[in-house]
C-alpha cells in the first residue's frame, strides 16, 4: 500500500510539474488573420520576430517591402495562426509609431518582382490597421474583408 501512494504521489508532482510549465508567459493569444470571403487571398504582416525593420510596414507608414517577398495564403472561409505561439503584445505594440499593427491582404499573388512593384505603386490591396484594444475585443483575429 505504502509504494501505492508513493507512485500516486509521484504521479502528481509529475503532473503538476507539466501543468505549470505550460502557464503562458504573457496575456493574450498568437495572432490569426480570417479570410471570410469565396476566394483564396494572399497576405503580408510584418514579423515583428524575424525582421528588424518590421515597424516601418506598419501604420502610419504603411509601405511595403521593395523586394517581393513570399506571401501566404488562406483559403476561402479559413483562418490561418501567424507568427509565434506566445506573443508579448504589450511589447509588440510598444515598438508601433502610431500603435496600430498592419496586415495586406491580396485578391492576386504577384509572381514576379514587376508584379510587386505594380502592387506597391497601385496599392491594389486592402490593408487593415488594428490597435491592441481592437485586437483583444477580436480575439486575436484579424478579418478579411
Amino acid at each position: 500500500m505504502k509504494t501505492f501512494i508513493k507512485f500516486i504521489a509521484l504521479f502528481l508532482v509529475v503532473i503538476l510539474s507539466l501543468r505549470s510549465s505550460c502557464i503562458k508567459k504573457y496575456p493574450g493569444e498568437p495572432l490569426s488573420l480570417r479570410n471570410n470571403s469565396d476566394q483564396r487571398i494572399y497576405y503580408f504582416c510584418p514579423n515583428w520576430k524575424y525582421r528588424e525593420d518590421w515597424t516601418k510596414y506598419c501604420y502610419p507608414d504603411t509601405i511595403l517591402p521593395q523586394e517581393k517577398n513570399h506571401l501566404h495564403s488562406i483559403g476561402p472561409r479559413n483562418a490561418t495562426g501567424v507568427g509565434e505561439g506566445n506573443p508579448n503584445w504589450e511589447k509588440i505594440f510598444s515598438e508601433l509609431p502610431a500603435g496600430k499593427y498592419s496586415v495586406y491582404f491580396f485578391t492576386e499573388c504577384p509572381e514576379t518582382q514587376e508584379e510587386w512593384d505594380l502592387v506597391r505603386e497601385s496599392y491594389d490591396l486592402c490593408r487593415k490597421d488594428v490597435t491592441y484594444q481592437e485586437l483583444v475585443e477580436n480575439n486575436y483575429d484579424i478579418c478579411y474583408p
